[in-house]
């Protein structure tokens, strides 16, 4: 199947230097709709939305921000460091507006799991079950992301 014009403009803005030096995709091979299914597939079998994964990056983002560089605790095991950058970025899918740079550093001490992601990831996470390719700095498994929140089902965060 071929695809959309419009779908082609978003995969062209995810390539390496159009809105980022490393781009969206990382090393992944698979086109987008396929990258987009594989995720769509996982999350579905998780029992939860990729709605509910992103509010879970948001309310860790927002957490981590209002400590001001600090580490914040989040739940009873992990904690999240707001790295601060000057810019902001905008989405691939266009007409989303930009977000603020910066990165977010979650760590799960239990599991010695550590996630990074920005607020553009939890936004493309929530709005389009985007994880980014693999091999992209930014790549959030979706299963391993689930784990790390503490979430299960429809359960949600768990503080």
């Amino acid at each position: 199947m071929k695809r959309s014009p419009q779908l082609q403009r978003i995969v062209d803005r995810m390539a390496p230097g159009a809105l980022c030096r490393e781009g969206f995709l990382g090393a992944d091979r698979r086109p987008l709709e396929e990258i987009l299914d594989a995720d769509r597939s996982t999350v579905a079998g998780l029992g939860l939305t990729h709605e509910q994964l992103g509010r879970g990056l948001g309310e860790v983002l927002a957490a981590a921000v209002a400590a001001q560089g600090g580490p914040a605790r989040v739940g009873e095991r992990l904690t999240a460091v707001h790295r601060e950058a000057m810019g902001r970025i905008p989405s691939p899918w266009p007409g989303e507006g930009t977000f603020p740079k910066g990165e977010v550093e979650l760590t799960d001490e239990a599991a010695g799991l550590t996630l990074r992601f920005t607020a553009l990831s939890a936004h493309l996470v929530a709005r389009h079950g985007f994880y980014q390719g693999r091999g992209s700095p930014y790549r959030l498994e979706p299963d391993v992301l689930a784990r790390v929140l503490g979430m299960r089902g429809n359960a949600g965060l768990h503080k």
